[in-house]
């Protein structure tokens, strides 16, 4: 296509056949506008009638055939690399032409110029075939990729004798002529094709044969009209879509599932795997594979055979394992077996054991078979076949059934494998023990993590192989000690310089990994005290043992019969005995470490004391030596020279104690003057406190007049009132109504109950109970609800409690009171009966009427909450409230 205004438009190359026997080429162009630029529809216009512009085409002649009949049928084939194969077709001969096509198609030369240019100037052969003379037509088709050794093309052309077919796989020439002979003995006037179908073409009526047999499969007649006759058959290249046509009406022949029967007439020809490359069901695929294994074990690749016997699942397995042990295939057996033992559904469990169990006596037979042959390599590759069939199928075995075998075959190895899979721990540390292996018991120990096989094997391995048995042991964090102690108890070292391995893994259990069981601590002391190489380790495991693991009595029994007198010693000290550990320890002349026993008696320094003095006459009746005894007292700073005095004889010279003496006399100076000090100081304070108390009841707050109430925020002296040293001040009913709104229940319960206990004092004089402040609410107050709590509160009566039989003015518990009645400050007239109060019952009423003030205007609430403000988050923990 040209640019302009006016463009032009050209076809490919075509190649045509003349009816007498001419190839030409030809190309056909024309000038077109924007609004045609099909070239088609312009041919059509023209053949039409319309005055469109001419076509114009050029025609270049290319090779004239050796005979002058009519040119019947073309086909032109040709690959990327520019080779090409032409075919041409006249009623009696087929010829075909290869070569190479030429490249300069812009150059104005003809396509197929180079290609048959050299036919026509050498003799080379081109006539492919001749063969009755026939309607002549040339058709091709495109067969499936499937099909075993599928070629690109077929052609077929229909010739006097039959349908001659060849093959084009390579474009050099015609391959595999075939000949088929016609159904019938009427000749058909054209000749169609599909990718597997050959169609013949009648005056009336239509036959399709299937081109792998040649067997007609498909016959219809024509709806023609009367009169009306088939001109011919053309099939259309593209697309492969077969037409039929006759003078008035075009009929095309629609092909549906064309490869329905491929299967079977392949299968027919025994090509096996197209066969299955067609199948359209399961049930199809299972009767090709059957048929080819019987294929292949009649030609004796029982392998194969079996193989494809596993995957077509027929026929029955019985009949099968019967036909490969007639064939001696033993191989084949096996590897059927175990095909349909993967392929069987783990629900059928009976047919599954059976399987599983024949194919390892099948395997037990073939190893010692191979093993008579000496074929080593043979035995390991079952070996190993046999290993993952009990890795795949071990759910499928009956596991005594399975030992049982392998027991009666001799195949131990094979029974290990089989434990192994089974994760059967016991049964292989067994076998092992049985077989005195240890050291092979002790790894199959270690590679599980069951400790109970470790409590049912310590007693054997520990007796007959301790230090790899304690190793073993070392590398697993979940034993229990208390349950080896019986196993320990067993190993006794034969000589008595040898390691005592129980001592080994004791220190490692106690000292590494924290026990605390009182078995292991008994044991681990009572092999220490046995031997005396063993006494450092005693004493520092009596020193620092936990009290939770080692009884101490028990051990200062055992040390005792041990004659370890210095373990006895640390543990009277950790009883916290310290005084026989300090006359243990001085009995045995030590005295270092009765020295350090003393030091530990921290809590009670008298006992401390004496326990030094105890150590220090013994220092001085074993050396009585006023140096020895004068670098004694420069260890602790609880005894001087006085101390020790009593000790020495009447009659001893204390020359070398003079200095240490008057240090003594001036250290009591300096004391006295201590102590002095602090009474004159004691004596201040208590005056200054003195004074502060007869001062506290002058104590005054100035109120102003203007001050109001913190809850009302009515001026504060209007009535009754309490003022806090922080300056707020309130209405006494205010103030009671704020507190009680706020009070936990507990305490709302306690202001009530003491308010009734007061009312009951004023009304009935001494009848009240004897301890009204420690008795117990009443049980209405306890069944009532905090609401109900809080409604049944009464300030002002509260308020009245409290307030009455007290005077005007500020009292010591911070309250300032005013009458009710009067702003003024007249002070209410008492009751009549409160004169015949006794005092008695006038203290409890003074107590309760305390107590009630002090849960009134115990603090201020003003700055209680700021207080209790300071503690709280500044987020609400109830988050939800936030969200928008």
């Amino acid at each position: 296509m040209l640019p302009g205004p006016r463009r032009w438009i050209w076809t490919p190359p075509i190649l045509l056949g003349t009816a007498r026997g001419d190839l030409i080429e030809t190309v056909i162009t024309a000038q077109i506008g924007e609004e045609r630029p099909d070239l088609l529809d312009r041919w059509a216009r023209r053949a039409g009638g319309a005055h469109d512009p001419a076509l114009e085409r050029y025609v270049h002649h290319l090779f004239s055939l050796s005979d002058t009949q009519p040119v019947t049928g073309l086909d032109w084939e040709w690959d990327s690399a520019h080779q090409t194969l032409v075919t041409v077709a006249t009623a009696s001969r087929l010829y075909e032409f290869a070569g190479s096509l030429h490249e300069s198609l812009l150059e104005g030369e003809p396509m197929l110029e180079s290609l048959f240019t050299v036919y026509r100037t050498s003799p080379l052969p081109h006539v492919k075939t001749d063969l009755p003379p026939g309607p002549g037509g040339l058709v091709a088709a495109t067969p499936p990729s499937r099909l075993p050794q599928a070629p690109q093309r077929v052609l077929s052309w229909l010739t006097g004798a039959g349908i001659y077919t060849a093959q084009v796989r390579g474009l050099h020439a015609l391959e595999h002529a075939d000949l088929i002979s016609f159904p019938t003995e009427e000749q058909p006037m054209g000749l169609g094709s599909s990718p597997l179908h050959h169609v013949l073409v009648y005056d009336t009526r239509v036959v399709c044969l299937r081109a792998l047999d040649t067997q007609p499969v498909y016959e219809a007649s024509l709806p023609l009209e009367p009169g009306e006759r088939v001109l011919g058959a053309a099939v259309d290249p593209v697309t492969g879509s077969c037409w039929i046509y006759t003078a008035h009406t075009l009929f095309e022949l629609v092909v549906t599932d064309e490869t329905r029967d491929v299967w079977q007439s392949l299968l027919s020809k025994q090509e096996y795997d197209g066969a299955l490359e067609f199948c359209p069901n399961e049930s199809a695929r299972r009767e090709v594979l059957a048929k080819k294994a019987d294929a292949l074990l009649a030609a004796g690749h029982a392998m194969e055979a079996a193989t494809c016997y596993a995957s077509a699942k027929a026929p029955p397995m019985e009949q099968v394992m019967l036909a490969l042990m007639d064939a001696d295939a033993h191989d084949a057996l096996r590897h059927y077996v175990r095909l349909c033992l993967d392929a069987m559904p783990h629900d059928k469990a009976v047919p599954r054991l059976m399987l599983a169990t024949w194919l390892l006596e099948l395997y037990m037979a073939a190893m010692s078979e191979k093993e008579e042959s000496m074929d080593t390599a043979a035995v390991e590759s079952l070996r190993a076949q046999v290993q993952q069939v009990l890795q795949r199928h071990a759910t499928a075995l009956n596991p005594h059934t399975t030992y049982q075998l392998f027991l009666r075959q001799g195949r131990m190895d094979i029974w290990l494998m089989y434990a192994e899979s089974q994760c059967d721990t016991r049964r292989i540390v067994q076998h092992w023990v049985d077989a005195q292996e240890w050291m092979r018991a002790l790894e199959a120990l270690s590679a599980q993590s069951q400790p109970e096989l470790y409590y049912d094997f310590a007693g054997l391995l520990m007796k007959h192989a301790p230090a790899e048995t304690v190793q073993c042991w070392k590398r697993c964090d979940m034993l229990d000690v208390g349950r080896l102690v019986p196993a320990l108890l067993q190993h006794k070292p034969r000589e008595d310089d040898a390691t005592d391995y129980a001592l080994v893994y004791l220190a490692y259990a106690i000292d590494v990994q924290g026990s605390r069981d009182g078995s292991a601590h008994a044991l681990r002391l009572t092999r220490l005290a046995a031997h005396e190489r063993y006494r450092p380790a005693l004493l520092s495991f009596v020193e620092n043992a936990s009290p939770e693991g080692l009884d101490l009595a028990f051990a200062l029994r055992v040390c005792a019969a041990a004659q370890c007198q210095e373990a006895c010693v640390r543990l009277y000290a950790r009883m916290e005995q310290y005084e026989n550990a300090v006359q243990l320890a001085l009995s045995e002349g030590d005295v270092d470490l009765a020295c350090a026993c003393a030091d530990l008696a921290t809590g009670d320094k008298d006992l401390r004391r004496d326990l030094w003095l105890q150590c220090a006459k013994h220092v001085v009746e074993a050396h009585p030596s006023m140096q020895e005894a004068m670098r004694f007292l420069l260890r602790t700073d609880l005894l001087t020279v006085e101390d020790i005095l009593p000790f020495f004889p009447d009659f001893c010279v204390v020359d070398d104690l003079k200095e240490e003496i008057c240090d003594t006399l001036e250290g009591y100076v300096t004391r006295i003057d201590s102590l002095k000090d602090d009474m004159d100081k004691t004596v201040a304070t208590a005056a200054s406190i003195q004074q502060d108390i007869q001062q506290l009841g002058h104590r005054v707050i100035e109120v102003p007049v203007s001050q109001v109430c913190e809850a009302c925020n009515k001026p504060l002296l209007q009535r009754q009132l309490y003022v806090f040293p922080c300056r707020h001040g309130f209405h006494a009913d205010c103030l009671t109504t704020r507190v009680t709104q706020h009070l936990p229940p507990r305490r709302l319960r306690r202001l009530l109950h003491l308010q009734s206990e007061l009312d009951a004092l004023t009304a009935n004089g001494d009848t009240a109970p004897a301890e009204p402040t420690r008795s117990k609410p009443s049980s209405a107050l306890l069944s009532m609800s905090l609401e109900r709590l809080r409604e049944s509160v009464r300030p002002q009566a509260i308020v009245d409690a409290i307030t009455t039989g007290l005077q005007e003015g500020v009292n010591s518990t911070r309250r300032a009171f005013l009458s009710h009645a009067e702003p003024t400050g007249t002070t209410p007239k008492a009751k009549p009966q409160a004169s015949a109060l006794s005092p008695d019952t006038w203290t409890k009423m003074e107590a309760l009427r305390a107590e009630m003030n002090t849960i009134i205007a115990g603090a201020c609430p003003t700055c209680l909450q700021c207080v209790q403000q300071l503690a709280a988050p500044f987020e609400s923990t109830d988050k939800d409230n936030w969200v928008v």
